[in-house]
């Protein structure tokens, strides 16, 4: 039986609801009809969850020459632009996460076709940023 919890990120709360496996028991082959469609958020909080979906659905949605996030956080800088020739070892952008600042970096030669994010924007693990081609 699910567990729900309260649970607060950045400064959100969200209500979630977790199962609990123990030892042996295999897990379910598809997550129950509420964390499917998304958890409802707390009262106040209704924008996280919708933004959820799009994330999401875009993580899913990562192809060929997307350079994707390698963790969550909040895009600080973005430092190339569409039409740019990128090397490879090239800064594309920063990202930050619990006050650390990570560069991403390009990991194949081209020309950058698509820029996703902007600074300021908070990303998700997985997250296509740019599409170099």
């Amino acid at each position: 039986m699910p567990r729900q919890f309260k649970v607060t990120v950045n400064g959100r709360e969200y209500d979630v609801s977790v199962l609990e496996l123990t030892a042996g028991q295999p897990a379910p082959s598809s997550p129950p009809p509420a964390a499917a469609a998304g958890a409802a958020p707390a009262a106040g909080s209704a924008a996280p969850a919708a933004a959820a979906a799009p994330v999401a659905a875009a993580a899913a949605a990562a192809g060929d020459g997307d350079v994707v996030a390698g963790m969550g956080g909040t895009v600080v800088e973005v430092n190339v632009k569409v039409g740019q020739t990128v090397a490879a070892g090239d800064r594309l952008m920063v990202l930050e996460a619990m006050k650390m600042k990570t560069p991403v970096m390009a990991t194949r030669a081209g020309q950058v076709t698509r820029v996703l994010v902007a600074a300021g924007d908070p990303i998700e693990g997985g997250q296509p940023l740019l599409t170099i081609a």
